[in-house]
């Protein structure tokens, strides 16, 4: 799985026809994956966290976070180093974004 991260306002200050590019790489890159793509999607901004015994509920993303978790991707590969290899290609890494490439676990 690939965990997205950026800057909250990576897209703020992007044209609609800057955005739709950027889009429209994430489409190109899944489509260099080939069989390697299983999944992926954006997420959105609000979020909800739930912690501790309490299950004591607030809001985020935080103010004290840098980088928030935008999206994700998960893909097919025989290991964790071919994922992060592949990792490579993907357009968020352009804008300053980073990917934190983790294996799914198998249950």
């Amino acid at each position: 799985m690939l965990l997205l991260f950026e800057s909250e306002g990576t897209y703020d200050d992007m044209s609609p026809e800057d955005y739709q590019k950027e889009f429209e790489a994430h489409g190109a890159w899944i489509q260099q994956l080939g069989d390697h793509y299983d999944s992926g999607e954006p997420l959105e901004k609000p979020a909800k966290s739930v912690k501790g015994k309490d299950k004591v509920v607030t809001d985020g993303p935080f103010i004290e976070a840098k980088e928030l978790v935008s999206g994700f991707y998960i893909l097919k590969a025989e290991s964790l180093e071919e994922a992060t290899e592949l990792s490579k290609g993907c357009p968020i890494l352009r804008l300053g974004g980073s990917i934190e490439v983790r294996e799914i676990m198998k249950m």
